[in-house]
Formats: structure tokens, sequence, C-alpha cells
């Protein structure tokens, strides 16, 4: 025996009628050991036999469901989006015309006389179901061909059996005038249909988006010359040429060159890493600051995105699917229908011997027995649910993700960009020998030439001092090292009138960078400056160390700082007995220095995205139900395997796609407003479940009793859905938690660098277009140091308005 594992990329799955369908039908075939049905991602794969069913043949079998199977994720997701667009424009056109003909019949709103209504019911009734629904009666038959019973087959049954009956009334006034029914059962599921494709859909982004972060072009050196190709064309062992701001194309491995690469959001290492000839890099991260040259080592799927799609893919594989109440039901919803029907039918004749009173019977039970009502709980619960969360910063994205909020027990947390901000921040200035204002002045002047994330956090933070700037000439970088500059010999301090006044100095080489950078240019490190390199290290800070001359004068010690609400959510979510976790690929020292000040409960560093997955797969083996709490690319796998995952609105594209909650306001209070949210959403689902069934039942119970007329068919439905709505409504009035102002603080602030900023002119300028916006309560503009100060209610403007206040008045503002 030759057992495999087959995987197929199926477009058209849209609920769990469809992954039904598809595991019974290729069960029957010989050699088929197991079927499972990713229906996030599209995928299905089959444990099967090889010699006894081939691949084609397996993808056969379900094409002939009336599904289609891609044969690349491209491909796929093309076929997915003119699907989506293609039910999403016969729905709209089906529910138009079933309201239409609800108006003229039975309504009879026009007072028209009842052949020339019973004829329009036709034409509609005909039109929605041969054109209109011809998709479904495409599957319908597609799956009677495979001895399936399906949502298709049961909507099928009782629309077309409404519309013979409709028909026949035209010429027989013993049976009733069904044709407005078939027109409202078949648009009401084109249009159930669309919003469950919509879900499906915007679960898919998150690989797109993951496949476009390589870079479509590549530059090779190919005979001696470097010739621009399509990066799917280049080989292994061929030599990638990357300049400063681009993406490297492939994964290799370093091969002449130094530069600083940002890999944060594939590591989770918030200080770009130096690279150097013999290094690896990862295709699709960031060459910030030197020219390299990458050997390919890995194309295709054997790269490290492939391996991340591959994971993201394969892990909602491996994990049983959240499923709704009303997506288990309806596994078994088809089959005791049609029974019920069966059973009423039989019972009418035995009792009646009346064979036009049991086929109406029976035709009456098969659409009362329709789930229309339960079909719509779920879109429904998404709008409004989904609707709640937005006016609190919180975006759902499907209503599965309430069921997983409902149950969780356990926060796992990124570390950088998630708990911190994700950029470096000076935390301590170490002056030897000279004043700290010195200090600060010497290393902003300098840095200030420099792109470097490290640089331009210690130039803010020097000039938001009010440290005094020192003109330079001279100026280099070595990539990932450090940088050298000669002061021109004057110091220009900034006076209160914002001139300036210069005094003479001696000109000197001021080196800046790691500590390794400064001993190569021969500057020696003396023990006491050796043993605060040691100390600031092992607080998990990044050390700069810089020179005057000879002399070493100061060292600045720099940290992805915590955000200011992470402490506060973190001690509530213990008190609500919750556990806590951080997970991050940061060096161990950070994490566990972040870690002791959050008072995290557990934490594990150095992780590769699949060892991040490992660990939440553990929690769960454990029996633990986990949130997920991420924002880059290194998290989007664990973000899938997790039971429910959360991003931050502000991380990279990937992440966002990849979860099932995005903090839109960035608050990580809002974890706990969605965990709220999604118990309460759940236990409205679950009733809205209960809701449905029961009208159903009803619906049946009175269709099996013979007291079942059009009207009355098309007013349970409606009523249904209407019972339904206000239920779900209940949960726009929740309230939800919002930091305190002891907790966060009365006020936020936000600096802004504004380098064409002037004059004082230019100060009025902002401060008279910021202090405009609601919720600002101070602007102090800073001319000489070309700084801005904000201080404003968080709940009333957001740092985003501010930024684009600032812009919009024509100057360009960096978040300090």
């Amino acid at each position: 025996m030759a057992t495999e594992t087959v995987q197929m990329k199926v477009s058209g799955l849209m609920c769990s009628f469809c992954t039904m369908s598809v595991e019974k039908a290729l069960k029957r075939h010989p050699g088929v050991k197991g079927v499972m049905v990713n229906l996030v991602h599209g995928v299905v794969l089959v444990e099967a036999d090889t010699a006894q069913i081939s691949r084609p043949e397996l993808a056969e079998a379900v094409e002939k469901l009336g599904y289609n199977v891609a044969s690349t994720e491209v491909q796929q997701y093309a076929t997915d989006e003119a699907l989506h667009s293609f039910i999403k424009r016969r729905g709209l056109i089906g529910m138009a015309l079933a309201l239409v003909d609800l108006i003229v019949d039975p309504l009879n709103l026009f007072a028209l006389p009842e052949q020339i209504r019973a004829y329009f019911s036709l034409a509609v009734a005909a039109f929605v179901l041969l054109w209109v629904g011809w998709p479904i009666l495409k599957k319908t038959l597609l799956a009677l061909r495979q001895r399936v019973i399906n949502a298709n087959v049961l909507l099928s049954t009782a629309a077309w059996g409404s519309f013979v009956v409709g028909t026949v009334s035209l010429f027989d006034p013993r049976w009733p005038n069904f044709l407005p029914v078939a027109a409202w059962l078949m648009a009401l599921h084109l249009f159930f249909g669309y919003f469950k494709l919509d879900t499906r859909k915007k679960a898919a982004e998150a690989v797109r988006k993951l496949l476009s972060l390589q870079p479509p072009r590549a530059r090779v050196l190919r005979g001696g010359q470097p010739v621009e190709v399509l990066t799917k064309d280049v080989a292994v062992g061929e030599v990638a040429l990357v300049r400063p701001g681009e993406r490297i194309p492939l994964d290799g491995e370093v091969a002449g060159g130094t530069a600083s690469v940002d890999e944060s959001s594939f590591t989770g290492e918030s200080v770009p890493a130096t690279k150097t000839p013999g290094d690896e890099v990862i295709g699709g991260t960031l060459n910030l600051d030197g020219a390299l040259q990458v050997r390919v080592t890995k194309v295709g799927a054997d790269s490290f995105l492939s391996q991340i799609v591959r994971l993201m893919t394969q892990i909602v594989e491996r994990k049983p699917p959240i499923e709704l109440l009303a997506d288990r039901l309806m596994n078994y919803y088809g089959p005791v229908v049609f029974t019920a029907a069966a059973l009423a039918f039989l019972g009418w004749i035995l009792v009646t011997g009346n064979w036009i009173a049991a086929t109406l019977v029976l035709l009456t039970v098969v659409i009362m027995g329709y789930p229309c009502a339960l079909g719509i709980s779920t879109p429904m619960l998404s709008a409004i649910a989904g609707g709640k969360g937005v006016s609190i910063g919180l975006l759902v994205k499907a209503s599965e993700v309430f069921h997983g909020l409902s149950e969780v027990d356990t926060i796992v947390f990124d570390k950088t960009g998630t708990l911190t901000h994700g950029r470096p921040t000076v935390t301590d200035i170490v002056p030897f020998g000279i004043e700290t204002g010195e200090l600060l002045g010497l290393a902003g002047s300098v840095e200030a030439h420099s792109e470097h994330p490290l640089a331009q956090a210690i130039h803010f933070y020097a000039q938001r001092d009010g440290a005094p700037v020192r003109e330079v000439r001279d100026f280099r970088a070595v990539p990932g090292k450090g940088v050298s500059a000669t002061l021109d010999g004057r110091a220009v301090a900034p006076d209160l009138n914002g001139s300036g006044t210069a005094t003479a100095v001696e000109e000197v080489e001021i080196l800046a960078g790691r500590p390794a950078f400064l001993e190569e240019r021969g500057i020696r490190l003396a023990e006491e400056v050796r043993a605060q390199i040691d100390a600031l290290a092992a607080e998990g800070k990044t050390v700069v160390v810089l020179s005057r001359g000879p002399e070493v004068v100061g060292l600045i010690g720099l940290q992805d700082q915590p955000r200011r609400s992470a402490e506060g959510l973190v001690a509530k979510l213990r008190r609500r007995g919750l556990r806590t976790v951080m997970l991050t690929g940061d060096s161990r020292p950070v994490a566990e220095a972040i870690a002791r000040r959050l008072e995290i409960d557990e934490v594990r560093a150095e992780l590769l995205p699949p060892d991040k997955v490992a660990a939440i797969d553990a929690l769960q083996r454990e029996g633990r139900k986990v949130a997920m709490v991420g924002d880059g690319i290194n998290d989007a796998p664990a973000l899938a395997q997790a039971d429910v995952g959360i991003a931050i609105g502000a991380g990279t594209d990937v992440a966002i796609e990849s979860a099932g909650v995005i903090l839109i306001g960035e608050h990580l209070e809002d974890v706990l407003n969605a965990l709220d949210l999604g118990k309460a959403s759940y236990r409205t689902l679950t009733a809205n479940v209960v809701i449905a069934v029961l009208f159903n039942i009803g619906g049946m119970t009175l269709a099996a009793l013979g007291l079942i007329t059009p009207l009355l068919a098309i007013g349970v439905m409606i009523l249904s859905i209407f019972a339904i709505l206000l239920n779900t409504l209940r949960v726009r009035a929740l309230p939800f938690e919002r930091m305190s102002e002891a907790e966060a603080g009365p006020l936020a602030e936000v600096e802004f660098l504004v380098p064409t900023m002037v004059c004082e002119g230019c100060a009025q300028k902002i401060s008279g277009a910021l202090g405009a916006l609601p919720g600002v309560r101070e602007v102090k503009p800073k001319v000489p140091q070309k700084h801005v100060t904000v201080r404003y209610e968080p709940a009333k403007v957001k740092e985003e308005q501010l930024k684009g206040a600032l812009e919009e008045t024509g100057f360009t503002a960096v978040e300090a």
C-alpha cells in the first residue's frame, strides 16, 4: 500500500454542509482512509492509497459536487474572488425580486387581479430559480448524483416543489399558489451564501498578504553583470544584489557587504540585526542601511515565507474547527426534515386517503423545515455584535470567533509591538567625565545623520531634552556597527528667543556604536565602562558607546518600552483568574526584563514561528483555551493556532488577516472587552439557534397538520428572522470597560518631530491647528528643537488625528 496525504485547494466551500458533502463523497471511494476539510483556507486533506485512487481522481470526485479544485494559491484566490462577486450579485438580485413579488403577490398592495398576480409570481419565480439560482440547481444535481443530501438538496426540493405546486395552481384551484415561497427560499439561500463566502474570503487574505511580501523581481549577478529577473526564476546558488531600503528577495547567506536588517516582523527582535558575510538572511526582510550580496540558498516551497504559509494552513487542518451549534445541527438537518415530511405524507394518506392534501403536507413540511432563520442567525450576529465591537475599537471578523472568546482562560502575548511599542527608547544616560547635557548634545548631533532606528531614538531624545545642537562634518556610517563624525569646532546653544550663540571648542572625532566597533577603532574600554555595559545588557538593554577623541565619554542604554496600558491589563487579567504567557523571538534577558515589569506568569524567549505554534499547542494539550495577541509576521501561525487570534491594529497586514479579532485603536485593555463581547455574543447565538429551531419545529408541526398557507409560510420565515433580530439587538446595550483615569492617567502625551518648523509663525500655526481639535488640552512647540509636545484626551482624539492635522497645515510630522 502507498498511503499518502493528498492536499487539494478547493474553492466554493461555505459551511459545514459543504464539509459534510465532501467528506461523504470522498469516503465512498476505495483506498480513501480519512478526509479532513479546512473550511477557512479551502484545503481538503485526504489520506488515501494512491495505488487504488490517484490524485486526479480525488480532485474529480470533489469537482463532481460542484466545487473547483485549484492547482495554486493564486488560482484559488482568483476563483474565490470571482465566486464571491458572483454569489453576492445573484443574492442581491434574488432578494430584490422576492421583495417585489411579496408586495405584488400575495400582499397585493397594488390591488391587481388574481390572475395577473399569479402570472407575475410565475415569471419572478421562474427567473429566480432558473437564472439567479442556477448555481444552486447545478450543485443540487451533482450532489444527488453523488448520493449526498446537503443544504442545496433541501433548498432545491422546497423551492422547486413550491414552484411546481404554484404552477399547477394556475390551472387547478385545489392547489395553493406557492410561487412567492419558491422565490423567497432561493433568494434567502443565495443571500446567506454570500455572507458565508465573505467570511471565508477574509480569512484567506492572511495567506495572500504573506505571499505578497516577497518582492516580485530580484537583481542577480549573471555573467558578472547585474540582471533584473522575476524572483520565481532565481535559482539556488545565484547571488542577489540588495540595496539599502529594499527587501531581500529570497532566503540566503550574505556573500558580501554589511548591513542592518529589520527582521522584527519575522523574528520578534526589536533591534535590527547586523548581517555580515556568512550570516543567514530571510526573504522578505528589509535591508536598512547597507549594500548586500546574498547567495540564494532556498527558493519556492523551501523558503521561510512558504514555510509560514504551509504552517498556517496545516494548523487549522490539524485542529478541529470551532463549529457553531447551528452548523453542527445542519449536518443532520436535511435527512431529519425529509424523514419528517415522509412520515407526515404517509400519515395523511392513511388517515384521509387524499393524495393532493398529502402531497401539499409533504411539500410544506419541507418548506417549513428549511432553516432560513437558522441560516441568518450567524450573519446577523456577525453584523450586530460586530458593529458593537467596532464602536468600542474591536473588529471581530467572523461569528465563530465569539465561541472561542467565550471559552478563553489563557492569554498569550507577543512582546515586540504588542506589549511594547516595538521601537527602541532611550532609558539610561551614563556620562564619564562630562555633563549629561553635553553627552546628549554630542550623541544627538552625530546620530542625527543616521537612519538607523537606534540612532533616530537617540536623536529624538536629545532634541526633546533640549541638548545643544552641534554641526558635524565627515559623517560616516558603518552598517550594523556604528557611526563617526568630526565636530566643526563650534557648539550652538539655543537661547530663550530661539536664536543661537556660538562658543569655540576643540575640533575632535566622535564615535558612537557597539562596544566592538569602538575597540576596532582603537578606543580602550576601561573596567568601569565594561561593568556599566554588562549591567545594562543584563537588564535586556541595547548599549551605544560614545567616545570623544581617544576617551569614552558615555553610554546610552535603549530598550523597547511597555505600552502605557500593558501593566493595568495584565493585572486585570490576573484578577479574573486568567493565565498570562509571553512568547517572543527576542533575547531572553530582554523578554525577562519586560515580563518582570509587567508580572507576566510565564515567559518563553528566542522562539521561531514554529516554536510559538508548538508552545500554544502545548497549552491546548493541557486543556487550555488560548487567545493569542500579536502583531508581526512571525505571530501569524501562532494567531491561527490559538483558539482566538487577536491582532494589534497597527501590526503587519499578515498578522491582522490571520487574527479573528483586531484591536483597531491599539488599546490593549480592549482584550478584556473582546472577552466580554465574546461571552455575551455566544450566549445570544445559542439563544438564536434555539429560537430558530423552535420556529422550524412549530412550522413543520403546522405543516404536518395541514394548516400552512403560502402567505403563512412566508410570514413564519419573516417572523422567525425578526425574532432573532430582536434578540441579537440586545448585544448593543452591553456595557464595556475602559481604563480609569487613575490607571491610564487623565491625559496622554505624544511628541512630534517637525523638521519644517523654522519660526514662531510656524509654531503659532501648528498650535492653532492642533488646539482646535476636540480633546487637545495643551500644545507646546519648541522651535529650536523642531519639536511639538501635545497633551490630549485619548477618548476624544487619536494620535493619527493629531498627526493628520499637523500634515494638513503643510508640516511633515514624525512621532518622536
